[in-house]
């Protein structure tokens, strides 16, 4: 099963109309001083794994702490997606996903 069949993707951004063939996954991680860590999942589509560091912590200027993980998209997730370059989408698993 790809990526694609798990996401449910309302509410994207785009920059640019042209989709692309390189993209990454990034998951956010946030420690909390007590509690549970805040976690966020994005779809960066650019082709380095440095630009899709840079443009999620973009999102969070003010977080210090804040611990990315990324991850290439394969090619063919990144083309049915509709990925476009320079877009920030983010992702949300659909419920059917954990059964």
């Amino acid at each position: 099963m790809g990526l694609f069949d798990c996401a449910k993707l309302p509410g994207w951004k785009t920059r640019s109309a042209q989709n692309i063939d390189e993209g990454f996954v990034v998951l956010v991680d946030i420690p909390s001083g007590s509690g549970l860590p805040y976690h966020d999942t994005y779809l960066v589509g650019c082709s380095t794994h440095e630009e899709a560091e840079a443009k999620i912590k973009d999102l969070y200027p003010s977080e210090s702490n804040v611990r990315l993980y990324v991850s290439p998209l394969r090619v063919g997730d990144t083309k049915d997606l509709k990925l476009a370059r320079n877009e920030v989408r983010e992702w949300q698993e659909s419920p059917n996903a954990l059964g």
